[in-house]
């Protein structure tokens, strides 16, 4: 009987050990397999590994029986799950692993071979773990290439810019046409956020009433009568300036004729809410913890960023990420889309954005996203010195401009995720689960 000794190229990825393809330039159209008979002549077959062989090993015998298009999976497959199982890699390091990966791919793209969807999520949830904008958006770019993705960047078009013209007419999503000075007069003001004051409120009162506590249980007579007078008048104020109109309500039906004499309004503008409008929410920001809403957020965001072709997969968008993104789209020596541009940055403020009218669309009050952020990405670019400030046009103009960028980008924001409701949430509902990653969530939109 014929015996072979075969020495199987790659085949020790299938091991968990790293995949050394060639540099781009000397890609072979195939892997070749060789073979030596016990005459001593050899052979070969193409393919990642020859079927039919005679293999050393179990392990390289269920392989050979897979088609090429199997074989490329389980080895990309398994490439990113060497790196996912790394949770020490980080920065640098994931992206020299990724080099392997990225390697695989382009020859999968110039040998036509379709990349699965389950070796699709396996790449991006290893290039988030990089988290760099320019490694995510080549490997996205391949993935495009491959035909394994078709919805990123798909809304980009569907964002209107903000006319550098005040006279300049657009095309409004109810289908008017209105001038831009027309469109920003009806348009929503961007939400308010005053989280710093309302946490400082809440705190202070708290620290009194924990003092008057003490001193209650102390028993210290010296200041006992004034901490007692001041927690229950604290009380007496939160209660009715937050509960009075309940409060007549109550009285009205059960005791007509006490309710009658309640004064219409109390003074000082105690019955409005306003008057501990602030500690309330400084409150609701320390105590409530609302995972939907926080998931809302995140699922508005990501979307936002997928489908306006920002790779940028953060579930949180902040400044510091945006900036430096459109710094670094500024480089030639990747595959970012200029952003320093009124498309770009626009896009950019609708992906900040896009959490904040998410929230604001369910609730009376911002919790979970941070409308500061916007105009603090726009801050970020004019201090920074990577960028020209010649570049930075809304600095030429008035000092209202910044301001209508803002006021735009948020009304914009909150058109595309009014559209697109049902994708968000169904991401949404996987970032519920506890168990989604970032390929999840684009598997999600891609409809995998």
């Amino acid at each position: 009987m014929m015996m072979f000794r075969v020495l199987v190229v790659m085949i020790a990825v299938m091991r968990s050990y790293a995949f050394h393809t060639p540099a781009p330039k000397q890609f072979r159209s195939s892997v070749k397999v060789f073979a030596t008979d016990q005459d001593g002549k050899e052979t070969f077959a193409e393919g990642l590994v020859a079927a039919g062989s005679s293999l050393q090993s179990q392990l390289a015998s269920a392989f050979s029986n897979l088609d090429e298009s199997d074989q490329y999976d389980a080895v990309l497959t398994g490439l990113c799950a060497k790196i996912l199982d790394e949770p020490s890699l980080s920065g640098d390091d994931v992206i020299v692993a990724l080099e392997d990966s990225i390697n695989l791919l382009e020859e999968m793209n110039s040998r036509r071979v379709s990349a699965s969807s389950r070796s699709l999520m396996a790449l991006v949830d290893a290039a988030a773990a990089a988290k760099d904008s320019k490694t995510m958006a080549k490997i996205i770019s391949l993935s495009a290439k491959n035909g394994s993705v078709s919805q990123y960047g798909i809304l980009q078009r569907d964002v209107i810019p903000l006319p550098t013209n005040t006279n300049a007419k657009v095309k409004c999503p109810d289908g008017t046409m209105k001038t831009r000075g027309e469109r920003l007069a009806v348009l929503a003001d961007v939400p308010t956020d005053e989280r710093g004051t309302e946490i400082t409120s809440a705190l202070a009162v708290t620290t009194v009433l924990g003092v008057c506590w003490t001193a209650g249980v102390l028993n210290i007579e010296e200041i006992t009568p004034l901490t007692s007078t001041v927690w229950v008048l604290i009380v007496l104020v939160g209660v009715l300036d937050n509960f009075y109109d309940l409060i007549k309500f109550g009285t009205k039906t059960f005791a007509k004729d006490v309710g009658e004499k309640l004064p219409k309004e109390l003074p000082l503008g105690l019955g409005s809410g306003q008057f501990t409008g602030t500690t309330v929410k400084g409150f609701n920001r320390l105590i409530q913890v609302d995972t939907e809403r926080e998931c809302e957020c995140e699922a508005a965001a990501f979307y936002a960023a997928y489908t306006l072709g920002l790779p940028c997969f953060s579930f949180r968008p902040n400044a510091l990420e945006a900036a430096v993104m459109v710094a670094e789209s500024s480089q030639t020596d990747n595959e970012l889309d200029p952003l320093l541009t009124n498309n770009g940055i626009m896009k950019i403020l609708v992906w900040l954005m896009a959490p904040v009218a998410m929230e604001n669309v369910k609730h009376p009050q911002l919790i979970q996203s941070d409308p500061r952020e916007a105009d603090g990405f726009l801050s970020r670019l004019e201090k920074s010195s990577l960028i020209d400030e010649e570049d930075l046009w809304w600095l030429e103009e008035e000092p209202e401009e910044k301001e209508a960028m803002l006021k735009w980008a948020y009304a914009e924001a909150d058109v595309l995720l009014r559209r697109q409701s049902t994708t968000v949430t169904d991401i949404t509902e996987r970032l519920a689960s506890g168990a989604a990653t970032v390929g999840d969530c684009v598997a999600a939109i891609e409809n995998y």
